[in-house]
């Protein structure tokens, strides 16, 4: 009888002992688990649209930017139902009248922007220029030429060559009296900022003739 017991208590340790084994074979082994970082976006939703333009709008940025500069060197003179009409203030000046030293007169070059319409598509861009002598001393306008221009202008045009019967007294309500008034208004805002300089005074001119004649 105690050999049967001791024979029955050795079997149940060795199937005791098996079945450990099969459970620790069988046991998962955790695996390591990858951290994820929290891409959660804390900003609002209106903050999206606002933040890094720059690398995704550089081409609109660029033509901004352009637009920008273009309507800081012309001013706007006046409007019709063709054209708007800007003045070029990189190239406005004060000189002296032509075989006249003793007269200044507003040396001036005007953009036209055409908005009739009508105009056919190109590129680059075409538009007109037209270069003018105003004469504020009698009030009057002088033409000088007109450039149809297509992309950058050519340094190498023809002008009417002055003539002092070539001055033209303002027709009231006309586009060229426009123009004269508004450049008058906006060079004394270019003079007072330093963008252009000053006209000649009558103390200069004496000032000068003076000096070149060596007499002080």
């Amino acid at each position: 009888m105690g050999r049967i017991f001791f024979i029955a208590v050795a079997m149940f340790g060795v199937m005791l002992l098996a079945s450990q084994s099969s459970w620790a074979y069988y046991e998962e082994v955790p695996e390591e688990v990858e951290e994820i970082p929290d891409r959660t976006d804390t900003t609002w939703a209106d903050d999206w649209f606002t933040k890094d333009k720059g690398n995704w709008e550089d081409g609109t940025s660029s033509r901004r930017t352009q637009e920008g500069k273009k309507r800081e060197r012309y001013l706007m003179l006046c409007q019709d139902d063709s054209f708007i009409y800007w003045l070029d203030t990189q190239n406005v000046r004060w000189i002296d009248m032509p075989y006249s030293s003793l007269e200044s007169i507003i040396d001036i070059w005007v953009r036209l922007e055409d908005i009739s319409g009508d105009a056919e598509y190109s590129y680059p861009q075409k538009y007109y220029m037209e270069h003018f002598y105003l004469r504020p001393e009698k009030q009057q306008i002088q033409f000088l030429s007109e450039l149809e221009v297509t992309g950058k202008p050519q340094n190498a045009i023809r002008e009417r060559q002055y003539r002092y019967e070539n001055w033209e007294n303002l027709v009231p309500g006309s586009t060229e009296e426009e123009i004269y008034y508004a450049v008058v208004e906006h060079m004394k805002e270019l003079e007072k900022s330093g963008a252009v300089k000053k006209r000649k005074s009558d103390y200069d001119f004496w000032d000068d003739t003076l000096r070149i004649g060596g007499i002080f």
